[in-house]
Protein backbone atom coordinates (compact mmCIF):
# COMPACT_ATOMS: atom_id res chain seq x y z
CA UNK A 1 0.00 0.00 0.00
CA UNK A 2 1.32 3.44 -0.85
CA UNK A 3 1.53 6.11 1.82
CA UNK A 4 2.16 9.21 -0.28
CA UNK A 5 1.92 10.24 -3.93
CA UNK A 6 5.40 11.81 -3.93
CA UNK A 7 8.82 11.63 -2.31
CA UNK A 8 9.17 15.15 -0.87
CA UNK A 9 8.13 16.02 2.67
CA UNK A 10 6.53 19.44 3.02
CA UNK A 11 6.45 21.54 6.16
CA UNK A 12 2.71 20.84 6.35
CA UNK A 13 3.30 17.09 6.39
CA UNK A 14 6.01 17.45 9.04
CA UNK A 15 3.93 19.53 11.44
CA UNK A 16 0.57 17.76 11.56
CA UNK A 17 -0.64 14.17 11.84
CA UNK A 18 -3.64 13.21 9.73
CA UNK A 19 -6.36 10.84 10.97
CA UNK A 20 -6.36 7.36 9.45
CA UNK A 21 -9.29 5.53 7.91
CA UNK A 22 -10.05 1.91 7.01
CA UNK A 23 -9.86 0.15 3.66
CA UNK A 24 -13.17 -0.67 1.95
CA UNK A 25 -13.99 -4.34 2.61
CA UNK A 26 -17.65 -4.64 1.55
CA UNK A 27 -20.11 -3.23 -0.97
CA UNK A 28 -21.69 0.09 -0.01
CA UNK A 29 -24.22 2.61 -1.36
CA UNK A 30 -24.40 6.38 -0.96
CA UNK A 31 -26.09 9.40 -2.47
CA UNK A 32 -22.68 10.48 -3.74
CA UNK A 33 -19.35 8.66 -4.10
CA UNK A 34 -16.26 10.88 -4.27
CA UNK A 35 -13.04 9.46 -5.71
CA UNK A 36 -10.07 11.39 -4.32
CA UNK A 37 -9.50 12.66 -0.78
CA UNK A 38 -7.51 15.84 -1.39
CA UNK A 39 -8.87 19.30 -0.70
CA UNK A 40 -11.37 19.12 -3.60
CA UNK A 41 -12.78 15.74 -2.60
CA UNK A 42 -12.94 16.41 1.14
CA UNK A 43 -14.49 19.84 0.64
CA UNK A 44 -17.15 18.33 -1.62
CA UNK A 45 -17.83 15.58 0.91
CA UNK A 46 -18.06 18.06 3.76
CA UNK A 47 -20.52 20.35 1.97
CA UNK A 48 -22.68 17.42 0.83
CA UNK A 49 -22.74 16.04 4.37
CA UNK A 50 -23.83 19.40 5.73
CA UNK A 51 -26.61 19.38 3.13
CA UNK A 52 -27.86 16.04 4.45
CA UNK A 53 -26.50 13.76 1.71
CA UNK A 54 -24.90 10.39 2.40
CA UNK A 55 -21.31 10.34 1.13
CA UNK A 56 -18.57 7.77 0.56
CA UNK A 57 -15.02 9.00 -0.14
CA UNK A 58 -12.40 6.70 -1.69
CA UNK A 59 -8.65 7.27 -2.02
CA UNK A 60 -5.93 4.88 -3.17
CA UNK A 61 -3.58 6.19 -0.47
CA UNK A 62 -4.13 8.05 2.81
CA UNK A 63 -6.24 11.22 2.73
CA UNK A 64 -4.50 14.38 1.49
CA UNK A 65 -1.59 12.31 0.17
CA UNK A 66 -0.90 14.05 -3.13
CA UNK A 67 -0.55 17.63 -4.28
CA UNK A 68 -2.76 18.91 -1.46
CA UNK A 69 -0.19 18.19 1.26
CA UNK A 70 2.55 19.84 -0.81
CA UNK A 71 0.68 23.01 -1.73
CA UNK A 72 2.07 26.52 -1.34
CA UNK A 73 -0.85 27.06 1.10
CA UNK A 74 -1.78 30.26 -0.70
CA UNK A 75 -5.53 30.67 -1.29
CA UNK A 76 -5.74 33.21 -4.04
CA UNK A 77 -7.66 34.62 -6.98
CA UNK A 78 -4.37 35.55 -8.71
CA UNK A 79 -4.24 32.60 -11.08
CA UNK A 80 -1.24 30.92 -12.72
CA UNK A 81 -2.74 31.56 -16.16
CA UNK A 82 -3.18 35.28 -16.56
CA UNK A 83 -6.72 36.62 -16.83
CA UNK A 84 -6.02 38.07 -20.27
CA UNK A 85 -5.08 34.55 -21.36
CA UNK A 86 -8.26 33.10 -19.82
CA UNK A 87 -10.24 35.74 -21.73
CA UNK A 88 -8.55 34.67 -24.97
CA UNK A 89 -9.38 31.03 -24.35
CA UNK A 90 -12.81 31.26 -22.74
CA UNK A 91 -14.09 34.78 -23.33
CA UNK A 92 -14.76 37.46 -20.73
CA UNK A 93 -17.59 35.46 -19.18
CA UNK A 94 -15.36 32.42 -18.67
CA UNK A 95 -12.60 34.53 -17.15
CA UNK A 96 -15.13 36.23 -14.88
CA UNK A 97 -16.40 32.86 -13.67
CA UNK A 98 -12.83 31.86 -12.81
CA UNK A 99 -12.32 35.07 -10.81
CA UNK A 100 -15.65 34.78 -9.01
CA UNK A 101 -15.16 31.11 -8.14
CA UNK A 102 -11.69 31.62 -6.67
CA UNK A 103 -12.81 34.62 -4.63
CA UNK A 104 -15.80 32.61 -3.39
CA UNK A 105 -13.50 29.72 -2.44
CA UNK A 106 -11.47 31.98 -0.15
CA UNK A 107 -14.67 33.18 1.52
CA UNK A 108 -15.96 29.62 1.88
CA UNK A 109 -12.78 28.35 3.52
CA UNK A 110 -12.87 31.30 5.90
CA UNK A 111 -16.50 30.49 6.76
CA UNK A 112 -15.76 26.82 7.39
CA UNK A 113 -12.75 27.65 9.57
CA UNK A 114 -14.94 29.92 11.70
CA UNK A 115 -17.95 27.58 11.84
CA UNK A 116 -15.92 24.49 12.71
CA UNK A 117 -13.46 26.43 14.90
CA UNK A 118 -10.48 24.95 13.04
CA UNK A 119 -7.06 25.99 14.32
CA UNK A 120 -5.19 26.04 10.99
CA UNK A 121 -3.43 29.44 11.02
CA UNK A 122 -5.89 30.91 8.52
CA UNK A 123 -4.96 34.51 7.76
CA UNK A 124 -6.16 37.13 5.29
CA UNK A 125 -3.34 39.03 3.60
CA UNK A 126 -2.47 40.75 0.35
CA UNK A 127 -1.00 38.86 -2.58
CA UNK A 128 1.46 40.36 -5.07
CA UNK A 129 2.09 39.50 -8.70
CA UNK A 130 5.27 40.79 -10.33
CA UNK A 131 7.03 40.09 -13.61
CA UNK A 132 10.14 37.86 -13.67
CA UNK A 133 13.45 39.49 -14.72
CA UNK A 134 13.26 38.24 -18.30
CA UNK A 135 9.72 39.53 -18.86
CA UNK A 136 8.54 43.08 -19.47
CA UNK A 137 6.56 44.70 -16.67
CA UNK A 138 4.12 45.81 -19.39
CA UNK A 139 2.42 42.44 -18.91
CA UNK A 140 1.20 43.73 -15.56
CA UNK A 141 -0.73 46.52 -17.29
CA UNK A 142 -2.46 43.95 -19.50
CA UNK A 143 -3.29 41.83 -16.48
CA UNK A 144 -4.52 44.82 -14.45
CA UNK A 145 -6.98 45.73 -17.20
CA UNK A 146 -8.14 42.12 -17.47
CA UNK A 147 -8.66 41.75 -13.70
CA UNK A 148 -10.86 44.85 -13.72
CA UNK A 149 -12.88 43.53 -16.66
CA UNK A 150 -13.62 40.29 -14.78
CA UNK A 151 -14.74 42.14 -11.64
CA UNK A 152 -11.57 42.23 -9.52
CA UNK A 153 -11.65 46.02 -9.41
CA UNK A 154 -9.86 46.11 -6.05
CA UNK A 155 -6.60 44.98 -7.72
CA UNK A 156 -4.12 47.88 -7.96
CA UNK A 157 -0.61 48.38 -9.33
CA UNK A 158 2.03 49.39 -6.80
CA UNK A 159 5.67 50.45 -7.14
CA UNK A 160 6.96 47.19 -5.65
CA UNK A 161 5.94 44.31 -3.40
CA UNK A 162 6.84 44.53 0.31
CA UNK A 163 9.55 41.85 -0.02
CA UNK A 164 12.72 43.10 1.63
CA UNK A 165 15.08 40.52 0.09
CA UNK A 166 14.99 42.12 -3.37
CA UNK A 167 13.22 44.82 -5.34
CA UNK A 168 10.48 43.21 -7.42
CA UNK A 169 9.72 46.39 -9.32
CA UNK A 170 6.08 47.12 -10.18
CA UNK A 171 3.57 44.61 -8.87
CA UNK A 172 -0.17 44.00 -8.82
CA UNK A 173 -1.62 43.94 -5.31
CA UNK A 174 -4.51 41.50 -4.81
CA UNK A 175 -6.05 42.46 -1.44
CA UNK A 176 -7.68 40.02 1.00
CA UNK A 177 -6.16 36.82 -0.29
CA UNK A 178 -5.35 34.18 2.34
CA UNK A 179 -2.99 31.51 3.59
CA UNK A 180 -3.42 28.59 5.99
CA UNK A 181 -2.00 25.26 7.15
CA UNK A 182 -3.74 22.93 4.69
CA UNK A 183 -3.08 19.67 6.55
CA UNK A 184 -4.41 21.03 9.87
CA UNK A 185 -7.47 22.32 8.00
CA UNK A 186 -8.18 19.05 6.21
CA UNK A 187 -7.55 16.88 9.27
CA UNK A 188 -10.39 18.75 10.96
CA UNK A 189 -12.55 18.67 7.83
CA UNK A 190 -12.19 14.86 7.58
CA UNK A 191 -13.33 14.46 11.18
CA UNK A 192 -16.33 16.71 10.47
CA UNK A 193 -17.26 14.52 7.47
CA UNK A 194 -17.34 11.45 9.74
CA UNK A 195 -19.30 13.36 12.38
CA UNK A 196 -21.96 14.16 9.78
CA UNK A 197 -22.29 10.51 8.74
CA UNK A 198 -19.83 10.39 5.86
CA UNK A 199 -17.62 7.36 5.23
CA UNK A 200 -13.97 7.64 4.19
CA UNK A 201 -12.02 4.65 2.88
CA UNK A 202 -8.29 4.85 2.17
CA UNK A 203 -5.85 2.52 0.36
CA UNK A 204 -8.85 1.68 -1.83
CA UNK A 205 -8.12 2.03 -5.54
CA UNK A 206 -11.06 2.72 -7.87
CA UNK A 207 -10.42 0.65 -10.99
CA UNK A 208 -13.61 1.39 -12.95
CA UNK A 209 -16.09 4.26 -12.77
CA UNK A 210 -19.38 3.97 -14.65
CA UNK A 211 -22.29 6.40 -14.77
CA UNK A 212 -25.86 5.18 -14.69
CA UNK A 213 -28.75 4.69 -12.33
CA UNK A 214 -27.11 3.85 -10.08
CA UNK A 215 -23.53 4.79 -10.89
CA UNK A 216 -21.02 2.06 -10.12
CA UNK A 217 -17.44 2.27 -8.82
CA UNK A 218 -15.40 -0.94 -8.82
CA UNK A 219 -12.35 -1.25 -6.58
CA UNK A 220 -9.16 -3.26 -7.01
CA UNK A 221 -9.84 -5.65 -4.12
CA UNK A 222 -13.43 -6.40 -5.15
CA UNK A 223 -15.97 -4.33 -3.19
CA UNK A 224 -18.26 -2.11 -5.26
CA UNK A 225 -19.79 1.27 -4.44
CA UNK A 226 -23.12 2.23 -6.00
CA UNK A 227 -24.30 5.83 -5.87
CA UNK A 228 -26.74 8.28 -7.34
CA UNK A 229 -23.80 10.44 -8.47
CA UNK A 230 -20.01 10.24 -8.68
CA UNK A 231 -17.49 13.06 -8.24
CA UNK A 232 -14.00 12.41 -9.61
CA UNK A 233 -11.74 14.66 -7.50
CA UNK A 234 -8.34 13.19 -8.29
CA UNK A 235 -5.44 15.50 -9.22
CA UNK A 236 -5.40 14.03 -12.73
CA UNK A 237 -8.85 12.91 -13.92
CA UNK A 238 -9.02 9.12 -14.07
CA UNK A 239 -12.46 8.64 -15.59
CA UNK A 240 -11.53 9.81 -19.11
CA UNK A 241 -7.84 10.60 -19.55
CA UNK A 242 -7.90 11.36 -23.28
CA UNK A 243 -10.95 13.59 -23.66
CA UNK A 244 -10.40 15.78 -20.59
CA UNK A 245 -6.73 16.43 -21.31
CA UNK A 246 -7.16 17.18 -25.00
Amino acid sequence: MKDHAGQSISIWMATETLPTFPTLTKNEHADVCIVGAGIAGLTTAYLLGRAGKSVVVLDDGPIVSGETERTTAHITAALDDRYFELERLHGERGARLAAESHAAAIDEIERIVAEEEINCDFERLDGYLFAPPEESAAILERELAATHRVGLTHVKIVARSPLVSFDTGPALRFPRQAQFHPVKYLAALAQAIIRDGGRIYTHTHATKIEGGDPARIETRKGPVITADAVVVATNTPVNDLLVIHT
